[in-house]
């Protein structure tokens, strides 16, 4: 329960004990009581419905907030792992053609040994 709630729920609490003890201490006839426990759970429906609109307020805020840190986060970890990705493809693509240079010269370095033999068969 977060501490918004529960001071929510205290002070219900709380206002309740309070008008009941009052009231209980209060002489007054019986309609008077009566009409004294109608007027206190009116207000006490008051205070409770601003109390809950309050905190759907915050709660709603609190939503907003977080989502909004979310896509944030979201695009600044969407952003790093696409600049990642870019150094690693170009590392990717220099290393191809390092190995494609490398092949053609072992092609080369093959050929002229196999011309080389056949040279020195022919002799």
């Amino acid at each position: 329960m977060s501490s918004d709630s529960k001071l929510l729920v205290g002070l219900i609490v709380g206002a309740v004990a309070g008008a009941v003890a009052g009231l209980m201490l209060a002489p007054a006839s019986g309609k008077e009581t009566r009409e004294k426990i109608a007027d206190k759970a009116s207000d006490l429906k008051g205070d409770f419905d601003k109390k809950f609109k309050d905190l759907s307020e915050k709660i709603k805020d609190l939503e907003e907030d977080s989502i909004q840190d979310f896509k944030a986060k979201f695009y600044d970890v969407k952003g790093a792992v696409k600049v990642k990705y870019d150094h690693i493809a170009a590392k990717v693509k220099q290393m191809e053609k390092e190995l494609a240079e490398k092949m053609e010269g072992l092609k080369k370095e093959a050929k002229e040994a196999k011309e080389v033999k056949v040279e020195s068969n022919s002799v």
